[in-house]
């Protein structure tokens, strides 16, 4: 049986008595310490049920600081991206003015191209944080090699030298004149004709020197003239291996009438790499009509390409019939790998200069005014190979140069004289300064910098130097920067008008860098928008976590003043009921 507890009144009264004192003085205590400390709570225990809103508004404000730092540490990345897009856009506006203008010649124009040149690696060299911006994710080591080493290349390890630039201009110019006059031949069948053939090898036509553009014209009626057109030959592209779907390899195309193409593919763009066989029907009907001129990749997948020259080369005759008169005209057109042209127009006069390349002396017999005419055409074609084809060499050098990239199988293309005829290496070496040593893949460089910058939005502020503006630029530096070649002063200012003709067409165009400045422009806006956004956010959140942990101090005041007064009455009651006895109640 449960027995139930004496209860002495006197005692449960002084206990609750003494509960209510301790109460009330605990109170006071908090009410003070909240008074002292303008807190509702030291603890989140305290604040009792509202903790829970207490923690989510500390969380909020937590990630709202850390949008406005990683912004902070965002900006002077943009700004410094969009002064090196600034420097470099000034320093193309300067060669193009000195392009242009008259008073420049090739030796001035060089100049300019390699102090631009020099801005402009200098400017994507820009670090922040430790971090080269124009490296992409790979921000780690220069993205863009300097000027002497891009163009001279690099000898610091004797065992392994790497070419520069100026060799590879070097032996595309040699493969592309041969003998001097552009990989043509020109003969004299009999004592009164004149015949042009193109190189015999497919190899050599699809790929270097001149070709003849079509049946040339005479404005008189003293040749005939014989034209024996040809088809283009394309190389038979083979895999010794099925390409995977991330086997990278260049496919160089000769199209019609429009120069050539570059194709830098993947596995993963032909329809069918099941096998070797199949791979290369995809990479065929991938190609369309154009003409396969080289290939290039690593192994594997062991990309190569050969011709079977079963197609003659073009050719025509000239055969003088009858003595021209003074000011009768043939004109030549001869057509070039870029995919343009160029027109040498030859004029019968009584006399001219010796060593004349547009003028040929009408003679005696029309076997003296064929062998005259002849050698003009040969002078003619040695001059064009000298300043035009030499200036179309430089270009497609340089192209090829900065084409060149990290990606195996992508190297810039080389040239090998080993064999009988000149050839594109198919399998690239590591003998090539790589101008570019920074992030290289397909993606949207912006994307490879991202600012999170609110809960929702992130603002891409990523760069590469290889992007299609820039090297753009560094390339056309680069051609003009090594145009000066020297040569007679009739030469170099043929060739220097060549090289502004092709300028304007390999020149970024200016809206292509505003093009990527406003991109940085946008993203800085955002980020303003963004810190704009997030402290609308803070006011709101800090206003309720203010609501939930700060204490109101006129209300505390007048709780603490009153709980006092509780207190002090409760003291003396309480000790007045102390002294109670029978006698001072019957006082």
């Amino acid at each position: 049986m449960t027995s139930l507890p004496t209860v002495v009144p006197g005692n449960y009264f002084l206990s609750r008595t003494t509960s209510d004192l301790l109460a009330l003085k605990d109170q006071v205590n908090a009410l003070s310490t909240q008074l002292n400390t303008g807190r509702v709570a030291e603890t989140y225990a305290g604040l009792g049920i509202a903790r829970s809103d207490s923690l989510s508004a500390r969380s909020i404000l937590s990630g709202l600081n850390g949008y406005d730092a990683a912004i902070a540490n965002a900006r002077p990345r943009v700004e410094l991206t969009s002064t090196s897009l600034t420097q470099i856009s000034q320093s193309l506006a300067t060669l193009r003015s000195g392009l242009t203008s008259n008073a420049t010649g090739i030796g001035t124009a060089a100049k300019l191209a390699r102090a631009g040149l020099d801005n402009s690696i200098d400017a994507l060299k820009r670090q922040f944080a430790g971090q080269y911006i124009f490296g992409g994710r790979d921000g780690s080591v220069p993205p863009v090699a300097s000027a002497d080493i891009l163009l001279d290349g690099d000898m610091s390890d004797p065992a392994r030298p790497l070419a520069g630039l100026k060799s590879l201009v070097a032996d595309q110019i040699k493969a592309d004149q041969g003998a001097g006059i552009g990989r043509l031949t020109v003969s004299n069948p009999t004592s009164s004709s004149v015949l042009v053939r193109e190189d015999a090898d497919a190899g050599i036509r699809a790929n270097f020197g001149f070709l003849l553009a079509g049946q040339p014209v005479a404005s008189g009626a003293f040749a005939t003239i014989g034209y024996s057109a040809t088809a283009q030959e394309g190389a038979i592209p083979r895999f010794s291996q099925p390409p995977t779907a991330t086997d990278h390899f260049r496919v160089v195309v000769n199209q019609a009438g429009v120069g050539q193409k570059v194709y830098d593919l993947t596995g993963a763009d032909l329809a069918d790499i099941s096998s070797a066989a199949n791979a290369a029907s995809s990479l065929q009907t991938l190609i369309g009509s154009g003409k396969i001129a080289s290939v290039q990749s690593a192994t594997p997948p062991g990309l190569t390409a050969s011709f079977t020259n079963v197609t003659p080369p073009a050719s025509f005759t000239i055969d003088v019939d009858t003595q021209p008169v003074p000011g009768d005209q043939i004109s030549i057109r001869l057509a070039l790998h870029d995919g343009t042209t160029t027109t040498l127009t030859l004029q019968a006069q009584r006399n001219a200069e010796a060593g004349s390349v547009t003028d040929f002396v009408i003679g005696a017999t029309t076997a003296a005014t064929a062998q005259n005419l002849s050698d003009t055409l040969h002078r003619a074609i040695k001059r064009a190979s000298e300043t035009t084809l030499t200036a179309s060499s430089t270009f497609r050098a340089t192209q090829d140069f900065f084409a060149g990239s990290i990606t195996p199988g992508l190297a810039p293309r080389r040239i090998q004289f080993s064999g009988s005829t000149p050839a594109y290496v198919q399998t690239p070496s590591d003998s090539t300064v790589l101008w570019y040593k920074g992030e290289a893949v397909a993606a949207d460089p912006r994307t490879s910098i991202t600012v999170r910058s609110e809960s929702t939005g992130t603002v891409a502020i990523g760069a590469r130097a290889n992007e299609e503006p820039l090297r753009a630029a560094l390339t056309a530096f680069a051609t003009i920067a090594v145009s000066d070649r020297g040569g007679s002063k009739a030469i170099a200012a043929d060739r220097f008008k060549e090289f502004v003709t092709r300028t304007g067409s390999l020149l970024p165009q200016k809206e292509a860098l505003d093009g990527m400045s406003n991109e940085f422009a946008l993203a800085s806006s955002a980020l303003s928008e963004a810190q704009e956004r997030n402290k609308s956010a803070r006011t709101i959140i800090q206003s309720q976590l203010d609501g939930i942990e700060n204490a109101p101090i006129q209300e505390l005041i007048v709780r603490l003043a009153d709980t006092q007064n509780r207190l002090q009455a409760s003291y003396q009651v309480t000790s007045m009921l102390s002294k109670l006895s029978l006698v001072n109640y019957l006082r």
